[in-house]
């Protein structure tokens, strides 16, 4: 059951690894939102419903950010980058830490 785990998380990793390196490879220089959102979606979807915590706090540092007359950077790929590993470590937290102690809980409940 441990090697399951394993390679399930090994697999998920690699999906986004993937994702992040068609984005790059796709991305031609210039500030390109139709690659960045679609790594964007590809993360929302792996790391979801995490990914909306994620997506919220975008929304939140915005809106602050603009409340001050500042803006987040353009699109480039330090911030694909930096976006893509937000998404991978709340996914990550979501699906490999928090999911399986929750079971064992519930496992634990069940046997008492």
């Amino acid at each position: 059951m441990k090697k399951l785990g394993i390679l399930i998380r090994v697999v998920w990793v690699g999906i986004c690894v993937v994702a992040l390196a068609f984005a790059l490879k796709g991305y031609g220089g210039s500030p390109d939102w139709k690659v960045e959102e679609g790594l964007a979606w590809e993360m929302f979807v792996l790391s979801f419903p995490a990914s909306m915590l994620v997506a919220f706090a975008g929304i939140l540092l915005r809106a602050g950010l603009e409340h001050f007359s500042l803006t987040l950077p353009s699109s480039s790929r330090p911030e694909m980058v930096i976006l893509w590993f937000l998404f991978v470590i709340a996914g990550y937290v979501q699906w490999f830490v928090v999911i399986p102690r929750f079971v064992r809980l519930w496992r634990d409940m069940l046997r008492n």
